[in-house]
């Protein structure tokens, strides 16, 4: 699984004293650098729900704040933007929490968890390049620090993708420049 978190509007929201946050989760058709040498886009209707997805605050399952099912629900919008969420804050300490940093303006961004169901994965000049087509979203809410989130496994998962992709261009490679040099030998 797969985490992604950027600047995104985000703000407190509510009506009749029921505190919400509410965001853009998913931004898409736009190229963002993952880190350098590294690209993504993820396409406007990539984006299917697991058969429960949820929200969350810091991507910490122990601070869930809502989820599709839950009462009152997360609600996910598509827009040509992105996918946005809503979702309540629940009266719980970590719920207060939330809505401090949301008037402090600590909390800045917005993330999700994913896996990846198509792609297409070039690289042109030395960057590496990523279109995502389909993703299934699991995991999605207000973070604190919106870069992107590198824990070793995360940012070993995507050195291991690029190091297979490589490996699958290879023997294309070598066996062009095979197929070039019997060419050229028979030329002679």
């Amino acid at each position: 699984m797969e985490k992604r978190a950027f600047m995104a509007e985000i703000r407190s929201a509510g009506e009749d004293g029921e505190k919400k946050v509410s965001g853009l989760g998913i931004v898409y058709d736009k190229w963002t650098e993952i880190w350098p040498g590294y690209k993504e886009r993820i396409r406007k209707g990539a984006v299917k729900k697991a058969r429960t997805v949820k929200s969350y605050f810091n991507h910490n399952p122990g601070q869930v704040l809502s989820t599709l099912e839950s009462n009152p629900p997360l609600v996910l919008k598509d827009s040509d933007k992105g996918l946005e969420y809503e979702s309540p804050i629940p009266p719980t300490s970590y719920g207060k929490d939330l809505e401090i940093n949301l008037e402090r303006s600590n909390v800045k961004g917005s993330s999700f968890s994913f896996d990846v169901e198509d792609q297409k994965r070039w690289e042109d000049g030395g960057v590496h390049y990523r279109d995502i087509k389909s993703l299934i979203l699991y995991e999605i809410g207000p973070v604190t620090d919106p870069a992107y989130i590198q824990t070793t496994a995360q940012v070993r998962s995507a050195q291991e993708a690029v190091e297979q992709w490589r490996s699958e261009q290879r023997p294309t490679s070598r066996l062009l420049r095979e197929r070039k040099q019997k060419l050229a030998e028979s030329m002679l």
